[in-house]
């Protein structure tokens, strides 16, 4: 009779052995289980994703620097604002720009394109006037949400791209908005040149996705100006180019 019970200790003892064996072989899988969705998800999945979201990010960027320039900061060049230097010929040698007028103009520039990224990026899109509720949702943007990206999208199926769980992309603006002033001359008609100005404006933004960020480089061109004047563009010219920032005075041309 003693026996008894010594031999149903020994039974469930046994019995608790074997299930924490079990448990331990089950945490062990998971952990494995979990360690490869990890690895993969960030070696294939996160890479689709973040390049879907960067160039959410990079339309969003360009939509809103070319918005920037309104006509406000438009009016501010005038027929003042550059010099065209000919020579004996009637060709143009160099375009002179108004230091002043210009150096207004970029400053304004800068001054508008990183306020509204920066609103864009805390939420803060009330003031930001080519946002509306027609072309955007505007919820998402007010929480600082550029874009969401669907899942699906990993799939690389039309059919099934949109579907799935969406990823939220927020932008954050790295450092200062760089602009500068471009010109483009050519040839136009009988004796006459079209003069281009261009205003080149360029952010860095980081991109930012759940457990992921990276950095991208945006340069927008925009035509703000264009004349055109009596003279004929050398034939010297025809491979220069020219690219100058608001403290350069004095610019060579660029032409077709």
């Amino acid at each position: 009779m003693g026996d008894v019970p010594l031999k149903k200790i020994r039974l469930r003892s046994h019995k608790k052995i074997k299930l924490s064996t079990k448990i331990s072989c089950i945490i062990v899988v998971l952990i494995i289980c979990a360690y490869l969705l990890v690895d993969y998800s960030g070696k294939k999945v996160m890479p689709v994703i973040m390049n879907q979201a960067k160039i959410d990010c990079k339309k969003m960027a360009i939509v809103t620097i070319k918005n920037s320039l309104s006509d406000d900061v438009l009016s501010i060049l005038d027929d003042e604002m550059y010099n065209v230097i000919q020579n004996k010929n009637g060709e143009i040698q160099t375009i002179d720009f108004n230091p002043v007028i210009v150096n207004r103009f970029l400053s304004k520039t800068t001054s508008i394109v990183s306020d509204n990224l920066r609103k864009l990026e805390k939420g803060e899109i009330d003031d930001i006037s080519f946002i509306n509720s027609d072309n955007y949702d505007v919820k998402n943007l007010k929480n600082g949400v550029i874009s969401e990206v669907p899942m699906g999208i990993i799939t690389n199926n039309v059919l099934l791209s949109n579907l799935g769980p969406k990823i939220p992309v927020k932008i954050n603006l790295i450092g200062n908005v760089v602009s500068s002033v471009e010109t483009k001359v050519r040839n136009y008609g009988i004796n006459s040149a079209l003069i281009e100005i261009y205003a080149n404006v360029e952010i860095t933004e980081e991109v930012i996705i759940p457990f992921q960020t990276e950095r991208i480089k945006i340069t927008n061109n925009i035509p703000v100006a264009i004349k055109i004047i009596n003279g004929s563009v050398p034939d010297y010219y025809s491979d220069g180019k020219l690219n100058s920032s608001s403290n350069i005075l004095s610019l060579p041309i660029e032409t077709d």
